[in-house]
């Protein structure tokens, strides 16, 4: 019973330690913050390849934390919280602590508003976003002969194509497509004969061009002139003539070939790579309260143990039941968190939920709202694929991560981390090992290394296979994590598929701004008018914790998810070249 007592004992000694933390936070001023006690927030911004296989992973100081201004928003609050529920035995998660390292100061609005980029009222930030801009393929939707007598001296073989931006998987939203058609400049038209496939390379000088958007879709006329001198053109045959007058291909953009003495007094469009984003705040909020007299309870000698371990929790293991759940609901947030209503706009927040002075309801204070978690915006931007109970196409991911190597700005052979759960891992080994022997006809260990280990500080963070596609210049690491087998194992037989999935996340891409964090604790019953005769009330103690933040993606085509596909063999084609007979 003595020892019982005294284990209790240490617990609340804990507790109070932990509290006292929150209330005056500190920040562990060695050089290595990971201990017992301590998260761990890896430093993973100069990856080499945006994989955390290459990152620097280092443990942030007090002087980091400091330079990064954390100390103004409160990091050290964060730090002295999650010291708190590392004591009372949360275990420490890879994934966690990883999402914990990518917080970072709110960044300041693109209006100049204050507490990190988070207005007084407004719930958003606007800030800018990168995009890659790529306008160097054309294709030409149809050909006809430019209308006669449109320009002074008009060439007899003058054709007009009309394009459309959709060249490839990676070609950028563009508007006003004729202003990259400047009169003087010349094309190149890449296409074929309509009668025996016959490839084509030809050249034009521009003339003119256009607009020809029509419904909905980005067009342009652009007006050609073949490279003949008028009797040249009039010395070739009507089929020679006919090569000059193309109605499909792809058109690249030339130099101009314009003299000094010429007038020429034309210019590409300027276009601006950024955009802004609209990020939402929110604020998540937790509570902890205990009582005198349950401290007593739990260190009384004379309490049974049947109570102690059965009717209630002692202190400490009460903290880590609700820290465990509110770190799972945090990690969550992150990543799934949706709007909180319909109106969360730009243009409509004025209708969201009011947050009011309690003992003034007409003095608004500010507009509720929730962050966009990282997969809810990758899907508002198309980069979540959804397979619908259909085998895991690995040809289709092949294609789209050779994408993703682009849209990194990355080339040579590219690393690229891939998560998931260890059946889906599973079935990728197995159809990655046959396609090896079918297209190379080697062994496989050419192309694949199994078991890897992501160790920091002598701690092993992942698992994880290396898995080699040289044709598309990218390694596939490949990631065990715990996280995916238990939301896989939560879904019912019969919707199983939908808890399969797989993240290709560039985390150096995404920030978790934090524009506030507060800790308080308050004691009631101390001046409470049924105590005044009362030499020792039964106080109770709250402990009340808030951050507020938001979840920002820097470009979402760095990233990409594929989910609800079956258990079924993966579809991964090998096609070696096989010499005819």
């Amino acid at each position: 019973m003595e020892l019982l007592a005294v284990l209790a004992l240490v617990y609340v000694v804990i507790m109070v330690i932990c509290m006292v933390m929150a209330t005056v936070p500190t920040v562990n001023t060695s050089p290595d913050l990971l201990d017992n006690c301590n998260p761990k927030f890896m430093l993973i911004e100069e990856s080499c390849g945006c994989t955390l296989t290459r990152a620097n992973i280092t443990a942030r100081t007090a002087a980091d934390m400091q330079a990064d201004y954390f100390k103004e928003m409160g990091m050290d609050k964060i730090v002295a919280q999650t010291k708190e529920l590392r004591m009372t035995g949360v275990k420490q998660n890879a994934l966690m602590d990883l999402l914990m390292s990518r917080m970072k100061p709110g960044k300041q609005g693109i209006l100049g508003s204050d507490q990190h980029g988070r207005s007084v009222i407004s719930p958003f930030s606007l800030i800018p976003q990168r995009s890659v801009i790529n306008s160097n393929y054309w294709v030409i939707e149809s050909g006809e002969a430019t209308p006669g007598a449109t320009y002074p001296g008009q060439h007899a073989g003058a054709w007009r194509i009309k394009i459309i931006n959709e060249a490839g998987p990676f070609a950028s939203s563009l508007r006003s497509l004729e202003k990259y058609f400047l009169p003087g400049k010349y094309v190149t038209v890449l296409t074929k004969d309509v009668a025996d496939d016959t490839g084509r390379t030809l050249q034009f000088k521009v003339l003119g061009s256009l607009n020809a958007d029509s419904g909905g879709v980005q067009k342009a006329n652009i007006d050609l002139e073949p490279p003949y001198t008028a009797a040249g053109w009039a010395a070739l045959t009507g089929d020679e003539q006919d090569v000059f007058a193309p109605e499909r291909g792809v058109v690249i953009n030339m130099s101009n070939s314009v003299s000094n003495y010429e007038s020429w007094c034309y210019q590409y469009p300027a276009e601006i790579n950024l955009k802004l984003r609209d990020f939402w705040w929110q604020t998540i909020r937790s509570t902890w309260c205990y009582n005198d007299e349950y401290v007593k309870a739990l260190t009384a000698p004379l309490t049974s143990d049947f109570f102690k371990k059965f009717r209630t929790l002692q202190l400490a293991e009460q903290r880590k039941r609700q820290g465990m759940q509110e770190e799972r609901d945090f990690f969550n947030t992150v990543f799934y968190g949706q709007r909180i209503n319909e109106v969360q706009t730009q243009e409509d927040y004025t209708d969201l939920p009011q947050v009011v002075d309690p003992n003034n309801t007409s003095c608004l204070l500010e507009y509720k709202a929730n962050t966009l978690g990282v997969r809810t915006q990758l899907d508002e931007c198309q980069r979540v694929t959804d397979f619908q109970n259909a085998p895991l196409d690995i040809d289709l991911i092949k294609d789209q991560l050779y994408g993703l190597r682009r849209h990194r700005g990355l080339s040579g052979l590219v690393e690229i981390d891939m998560m998931g759960d260890r059946f889906t891992y599973m079935l990728w080994q197995t159809a990655f090992i046959q396609y090896v022997k079918d297209r190379y006809s080697i062994d496989t260990t050419r192309f694949y290394t199994p078991g890897q280990k992501l160790v920091f500080n002598n701690q092993v963070l992942w698992n994880y296979d290396r898995f080699e596609f040289p044709e598309d210049g990218v390694i596939v690491n490949f990631f065990h994590d715990d996280y995916f087998d238990d939301h896989l194992s939560a879904f019912p037989d019969e919707i199983k598929s939908r808890g399969r999935q797989l993240w290709v996340i560039d985390w150096s891409d995404i920030d978790i701004a934090v524009s506030d964090v507060k800790s308080v604790n308050r004691q009631t019953n101390i001046a409470d008018d049924l105590y005044n005769c009362v030499i020792t009330p039964n106080m109770n103690h709250y402990q009340l914790q808030s951050k507020t933040l938001q979840v920002q993606i820097g470009d979402p085509n760095r990233h990409l998810i594929w989910e609800n596909f079956s258990d079924e063999c993966p579809v991964l084609t090998a096609a070696p070249c096989v010499e005819a007979s």
